[in-house]
Parts: C-alpha cells; sequence; structure tokens
C-alpha cells in the first residue's frame, strides 16, 4: 500500500480550540507552498457565498485581495479559530470588501484573447502588489513577528523594470496612508486602527519603505543589464545624400567632384557661380571634415572665402596645383577675405577634395 506523505495533506483544526499564532503561521506557510493565487481566490468566493450569500464580491475578489485572505478563509471553513488580533483583521478585511463598491466591468460584444503589451504590464503588476499586499497580511497575522522579503518576492516573480511605475505608485499611496494613521489625532481612525499599536504602523511603514527600495534595486538591475542600443553606421554615400550643390557649370568647363569623399577630408574647395567666391574649408581635427544635411561641418577658423576676377584663371590652377600652390592661393588672391558658412547651394561647384 502506498504510503501518503503527511506534509502534503491539508491540515485539519479543532473547532474548541483558539489557534496559537505560530500555528496559524504554519497553517498559512502550508497552504502558500502547497497552493496557489486561484484556489485561494476559490477559498474566498466559497466562504462569501456560504455566509454572505446576498453579497456580489466576487470580481472584488478576484481583482483585489492577496492569497492571505482566501487562505485564511479555507483555515476557517476547516474548523479553524483565529486568534484575537487576527480575528480582528479578518473581520476588518470581510467589511471592507463587503463594502467596496466597484462595478464589474461589462462583457464586450466581441469577445478578444489578445492582450495588449500594456495590459500585460498591467495584470503582472496588478498579482505582484496583490502578493506584496499579502505580505503585509502575513506580517500583521504573525503578531509583526516574521520579517518580510519583498525584494526575494519580485526577485521570484520576474519583476521588470516595466512593472515598477505601478508598483512603486501603490506603496507610495500605501506608505502615505499608514503614515497619516500614524500621525492622525482623528478619533475616528484612531478607532479604526486601535487594534494595531504604534510600533506596529511603523512596521507596516518600514515593509512599503522596502518594497519602494527594492524597486530601486530592479531598476538599477535593468538598467545595468540593458545592452546599449547598436547605433547604424553610415555610408558617406548616405552620409552626404542630402547635400545640395551644383554638380556642373559649362560657361567654365567645371565639374563638381563626387561629395563623399568630403567625409574625412582635408580640405575642400568649392566655387559659388553666382558670386564668382572661391573658398577652401579645413578640417578642424584629425577625423576630417563632415557633411549634416547640406553643411559642411568639423571646419576650422582658418576657412576663408575670396572673390575671383579672373575665375577661370584661378580655378584650373586650384583643380592642378600642387599642395605647396594650393597653400598660398588665397592669401595672393587681392580680395576681401571672409569667413565660410559651412552651407552649401545650388550655385556651389565642389572644386577638389584633398584626403
Amino acid at each position: 500500500m502506498r504510503k501518503i506523505d503527511p506534509s502534503k495533506l491539508e491540515p485539519n483544526f479543532n473547532s474548541t480550540d483558539e489557534l496559537g499564532q505560530l500555528q496559524l503561521h504554519q497553517a498559512l506557510t502550508w497552504y502558500s507552498h502547497n497552493k496557489v493565487a486561484k484556489d485561494a481566490i476559490l477559498y474566498s468566493i466559497s466562504y462569501f457565498k456560504k455566509h454572505y450569500p446576498k453579497s456580489k464580491v466576487e470580481y472584488v475578489l478576484r481583482t483585489k485581495y492577496s492569497s492571505t485572505l482566501g487562505f485564511t478563509c479555507r483555515i476557517i471553513e476547516r474548523g479553524g479559530t483565529l486568534p484575537k488580533k487576527s480575528k480582528l483583521w479578518f473581520d476588518s478585511i470581510i467589511q471592507e470588501v463587503l463594502n467596496t463598491k466597484i462595478k464589474e466591468p461589462e462583457t464586450p460584444k466581441i469577445k478578444t484573447n489578445v492582450l495588449s503589451i500594456q495590459d500585460h504590464i498591467r495584470k503582472k503588476s496588478s498579482e505582484v502588489i496583490g502578493e506584496l499586499e499579502g505580505q503585509i497580511d502575513d506580517l500583521i497575522l504573525s503578531n509583526f513577528t516574521i520579517t518580510p522579503s519583498p525584494h526575494g518576492l519580485m526577485d521570484n516573480m520576474e519583476v521588470k523594470g516595466a512593472h515598477l511605475k505601478y508598483i512603486t505608485e501603490h506603496f507610495k499611496l500605501n506608505r502615505s496612508y499608514y503614515d497619516n494613521v500614524l500621525l492622525s489625532s482623528d478619533s475616528q481612525i484612531k478607532e479604526g486602527f486601535g487594534n494595531y499599536t504604534k510600533p506596529q504602523l511603523k512596521k507596516i511603514i518600514s515593509f512599503c519603505d522596502l518594497v519602494l527600495e527594492s524597486c530601486g534595486k530592479v531598476m538599477n538591475k535593468s538598467v545595468s543589464l540593458r545592452k546599449p542600443r547598436k547605433r547604424k553606421v553610415k555610408s558617406n554615400e548616405e552620409l552626404t545624400s542630402k547635400i545640395n550643390y551644383q554638380k556642373e557649370f559649362k560657361e567654365l568647363d567645371l565639374i563638381s567632384v563626387d561629395p563623399k569623399n568630403i567625409i574625412g577630408a582635408s580640405s575642400l574647395w568649392v566655387y559659388n557661380t553666382k558670386t564668382r567666391k572661391l573658398g577652401n574649408y579645413l578640417s578642424g581635427d584629425i577625423t576630417g571634415l563632415f557633411v549634416k544635411g547640406s553643411t559642411i561641418t568639423n571646419f576650422n577658423h582658418r576657412s576663408k572665402q575670396k572673390t575671383l576676377r579672373k575665375p577661370k584663371e584661378v580655378l584650373s590652377k586650384v583643380i592642378k596645383g600642387g599642395k605647396v600652390f594650393l597653400r598660398n592661393v588665397l592669401s595672393e588672391i587681392k580680395a576681401t577675405e571672409k569667413d565660410l558658412t559651412g552651407r552649401i547651394n545650388s550655385d556651389t561647384i565642389l572644386i577638389r577634395i584633398i584626403k
């Protein structure tokens, strides 16, 4: 005959004896290890159908409350009698459920099983929040003797950066709420939370702080693991595809050189056919000239231009001349020297490029 492992058997309770805090904690631990959230929801729904048959709280129980409530309902149904403090907590939660007015959303006419990415994120965040709230319930049920680990729970549930917005917002509100309870002098609030001492309220607030701290750790981990976006390297043709220049000027037999060679060049000679200005762009550093749209960039302050009186004579020498000639050609032209702006337009011939 096959033996049954006693640790796998659901616990039974003697209804005449009040459970000790340790017994209650052990029972809740058994349920959390052997049952899932879906079981806890069914337990709580069954409890309310039996004891409050006219209540319509199924949607509230499915969407708002943690597994601890369902498991506690199951313990009571199986003959367990809660300790006084835990009974006060349980009764307050029952009243809270009964008083919660949440309208169940209408079933859409067109049913779909497809959830958006944001729907998945919100659903997962809601599950995590429910389990973290369950840790608060466990803390209260243990008479504040256990030390919850929100970071461990979030790690086990594989919380990502996308979920942190919802978790953080929820526990910031929770913290503010319990903080107001702790500091309030209102008699009704004091009466409503009279079963909690100030140190106990402080422990709940500390738990909220611990959740927020854990959110920070998850965010830091997400950032550190995030792979940097690989930047697409554009070709010289792509970088110079938008440059607006004059390809040919028949009057002086001028033809522009290929603009793709400007990238990384040490020098670029240009001639404006409308203003008759000859200009020379000189690279600002060893990386060479660059093009952004229809503008030459990364040129230095020595890049100048002058108006030509005899353009055909000078331009032919610029096209064919050596580096020594090019070094002095502008300084020998008797005209006012002006700075270059970088802009290339439809009147600009690209005379020569020096790499």
